[in-house]
């Protein structure tokens, strides 16, 4: 991962410590310990990256500016990071596909990487299918947090608030 200019490692560093920050319970689950693919709308991108930190979860992350942000954070919050698009023929999702293979469960959002926003691209279903691997979709519920007016209309948990997490088969 190369090394990203001052203003944005500092960035970086303070959305680190915003979503440490977070109090995340666990709501009722199926169990994730078979090797899969943790499905999320891209609207609940800081919750799930909160939820699933130090958990070795290889993070599929798009090669875009933002996403350049995001794989710097979750690779310091302990995630595996392979950056790529599944809308783009690209070979990283290859490595994606290898990783599933090898044991690893992965994280990727089911709206694909431009949208629309809580719409299932076939990507997801894909990857589970080449990898013969169980889908796990993400469900939130927020306490304290706002929404941004972005494509996705991204849910921004206030620091310190609770964030209930639930695992259901996709």
């Amino acid at each position: 991962m190369r090394r990203l200019p001052l203003k944005k490692r500092l960035f970086c560093t303070f959305i680190e410590l915003w979503l440490r920050s977070l109090r995340i319970n666990w709501g009722n689950s199926v169990d994730m310990s078979n090797p899969g693919i943790l499905a999320l709308w891209h609207q609940d991108l800081f919750a799930a990256t909160a939820a699933f930190r130090k958990s070795g979860l290889v993070a599929f992350i798009s090669p875009s500016s933002d996403g350049e942000i995001l794989a710097k954070i979750a690779f310091d919050l302990g995630y595996k990071v392979v950056r790529g698009s599944s809308s783009e023929k690209t070979l990283e999702i290859r490595e994606v596909l290898r990783q599933l293979k090898e044991g690893n469960s992965c994280a990727m959002a089911l709206d694909g990487p431009k949208g629309p926003a809580l719409q299932e691209k076939p990507g997801t279903r894909w990857l589970a299918e080449r990898a013969n691997a169980p889908v796990y979709k993400l469900e939130v519920r927020y306490g304290a947090h706002f929404s941004l007016r972005s494509w996705d209309k991204a849910k921004i948990p206030l620091p310190l608030s609770k964030l209930t997490i639930s695992l259901s088969y996709l």
